[in-house]
């Protein structure tokens, strides 16, 4: 969000720590206990630095050892504390602050950090406890200063400015990204430290947790708000606030269905907005308005250039959505994550210097973005650590984030994701106790047949104390798939059979929810075998992009070739001549990068060139991809896509334009 440059000086302990790191990597070399793995520290920490944890399905850098990378992310913490650590308020002795630029309207008082600032800060000294003798005093220091300064409109919150003026204390409003990092970083510090010492730290974060932010910042529809001064029915928010691993964590020590209820929401909001919007890469604005959700307008907020752009609110967003992923297990966040990395690599060339700051959610490079900072490269190196196939993207986003120095808002966040990534970020958990609840069972199963061979099914969503990671269905008692949504469609099956289903929710512990209703339904009269009646047969189309994109390569049974056509130009068409007519049902469209989001399919049986056409099916919310048409028979000789709304600002174009009806005809 902020662009800062601030000099950086040494930390009066970095002398001390460099040394101790370099007895660290030599004992580690000698398989030696290492000074820095003690069981309980001198300060009493319960989890001290390295904790170099591995979390299930996550890799790390391989090239490097796990004591380099403990020495790499203790540096940077040494770095970045003699960088932005300050501890010089003469209005408030004792109050540590982060010191960074801050943007927006700040009244007359001289601004020197932000509530944002503070989260991070408390966030990092707790994780950095061992390393830093000095951890707790700092953390202290910094929620002294975060209760001095608390918001004018909700006392159990933070007001969103740091000045060294007592009438700043009291003074502004919250906002919502600092209060969830302080209110989170108090459950760190009740686990590193406990709450027996002058700050009952659990005591604390119950408070701001249930009087603060449940009060405040949840809004009536299940998302968060962003801030006290906003609405409670509001549909805006900040994605970069969706910070679902710390919900986890505040529903774990409150008991409090609201927080997983949140975090459900957050998802389906996501999924709703990435499939109209950024079905390809992935991402998200900055900020999101409306219901159903939808980029904010230009001009959202005071200060913010590009609110309906991934920009320097929503570069954090992947961090936090893969650390849910990482920590909890719910298969919806790697979903996301894998997309994003995916798209970023091969946006990048495999070259994480390559990364620019700022991306139209096309994928398109904004207009002003023009280098690679910390603050969007690094999150995009966490999302990427779910798949095998980027290790050597995330070795290479390793590398270039140890040794990337610029400002307050981009070191902050290359520390916290350097902490993720080396393991040294740990779970939070109530006492670490195993997950052993299972999920709720799955309600409201429906089955409906929509052909011969293929049954849909619907049913409603699980719910569980940490997150349902998938849905088995069943077929007559037998596993026939999965899903991570609330629908699946089984294929293959036999015309004039009847099938019943089942499913089941499963959590990443292994816990099995009880079975769903049974569902039942007969498929439709018909043969067990259907072809692809348009293969090798003519096509044509509104306008063809070039020479090699003719309407022809749609039907060619060559998923290597497509048909393209004309950019930016609304409406588009293709169709295909069978030759004769057939009885059709089922439509597969495999769309390259610029697919359709709004497109009809239509049939005609004109006798020459076909001037009149039927509606048989209407597409509202297309996502590209791979798209499986299923309607009611239809007597056909043309079949044509007619797309309306591009999903892009490219065109439209297809690999493979299939037609299906029984075989033998």
């Amino acid at each position: 969000m902020y662009r800062t440059q601030i000099q950086s000086t040494r930390s009066k302990m970095r002398t001390f720590s460099l040394i101790l790191l370099s007895a660290a990597l030599l004992l580690a070399a000698f398989g030696l206990p290492s000074p820095l793995q003690p069981k309980v520290h001198a300060a009493g920490e319960m989890k001290p630095f390295p904790q170099q944890l591995s979390y299930p399905g996550i890799l790390k850098p391989n090239h490097v050892s796990q004591a380099s990378m403990n020495a790499s992310v203790a540096a940077y913490y040494d770095y970045w504390k003699g960088a932005h650590l300050k501890n010089n308020l003469s209005s408030l002795p004792g109050g540590y602050y982060v010191k960074g630029n801050v943007a927006g309207e700040k009244d007359d008082f001289e601004a020197l950090g932000s509530s944002e600032g503070q989260g991070y800060g408390m966030v990092i000294t707790a994780l950095m406890a061992g390393h830093d003798p000095d951890a707790r005093t700092i953390f202290d220091g910094l929620f002294k200063t975060a209760r001095a300064y608390k918001s004018s409109e909700n006392s159990n919150l933070m007001g969103w400015i740091v000045a060294d003026d007592k009438r700043a204390q009291g003074h502004y409003s919250s906002a919502t990204d600092g209060d969830l990092d302080i209110a989170y970083a108090l459950i760190l510090a009740d686990r590193q430290w406990g709450s027996g010492g002058s700050v009952n730290y659990l005591a604390e974060a119950k408070k701001m947790i249930t009087n603060g932010i449940k009060v405040s910042n949840v809004t009536t529809g299940n998302r968060l708000n962003q801030g006290d001064w906003d609405s409670k029915s509001t549909w805006e928010t900040r994605p970069s606030d969706w910070m679902l691993s710390h919900l986890r964590a505040f529903y774990e020590v409150t008991g409090d269905q609201t927080w997983l209820d949140v975090i459900n929401n957050l998802y389906n909001v996501y999924g709703q907005f990435s499939s109209k919007y950024t079905p390809v890469t992935g991402l998200i604005s900055d900020f999101v308005i409306d219901n159903p959700p939808k980029p904010a307008p230009r001009k959202h907020l005071p200060g913010e250039e590009f609110p309906d752009e991934y920009n320097y609110n929503a570069s954090r967003v992947p961090l936090r959505i893969v650390m849910d992923y990482a920590f909890y297990g719910d298969a919806r966040g790697k979903a996301i994550a894998d997309k994003m990395a995916t798209w970023i690599k091969g946006k990048t060339g495999g070259n994480p210097n390559n990364i620019k700051d700022g991306y139209k959610l096309d994928g398109t490079v904004n207009e002003k973005a023009s280098y690679a900072t910390a603050v969007f490269v690094s999150p995009f190196i966490a999302a990427s650590m779910t798949n095998s196939n980027h290790q050597a993207w995330i070795n290479a986003g390793w590398d270039w984030m140890k040794n990337k120095k610029e400002g307050y808002y981009s070191d902050s966040f290359n520390l916290l994701s350097m902490l993720f990534i080396s393991g040294n970020w740990w779970i939070p958990t109530a006492g670490g106790t195993p997950d052993t609840q299972p999920p709720t069972a799955p309600a409201n199963l429906t089955a409906t047949a929509v052909s011969s061979s293929q049954v849909n099914l619907s049913w409603t969503a699980s719910t569980d104390n940490v997150g349902v990671k998938e849905y088995k269905i069943y077929r007559g008692g037998v596993e026939v798939g999965t899903a991570t949504g609330t629908s699946y469609s089984d294929t293959g099956l036999n015309p004039s059979t009847t099938y019943s289903y089942t499913v089941k929710a499963y959590d990443a512990a292994g816990n099995a929810s009880a079975n769903s209703n049974t569902a039942s339904t007969t498929t439709s009269d018909g043969p067990s075998t259907e072809a692809n009646l348009a293969k090798g047969k003519a096509g044509k189309a509104s306008s063809v992009e070039g020479s090699g994109y003719e309407a022809s390569k749609a039907f060619d049974g060559n998923a290597s070739t497509r048909w393209a056509s004309v950019e930016g130009s609304d409406p588009q068409w293709i169709y295909v001549d069978l030759g004769k007519t057939y009885s059709i049902h089922k439509v597969k469209l495999n769309w390259e990068a610029a697919y359709s989001k709004n497109y009809k399919i239509q049939v005609s049986n004109d006798s020459g060139s076909p001037t009149n056409w039927t509606d048989v099916y209407t597409k509202t919310n297309g996502k590209g991809g791979v798209e499986e048409i299923t309607f009611a028979p239809q007597d056909a000789r043309y079949v044509r896509m007619y797309g309306t709304a591009r999903g892009t600002s490219y065109g439209y174009s297809l690999y493979e334009f299939q037609v299906y009806g029984p075989s033998g005809m």
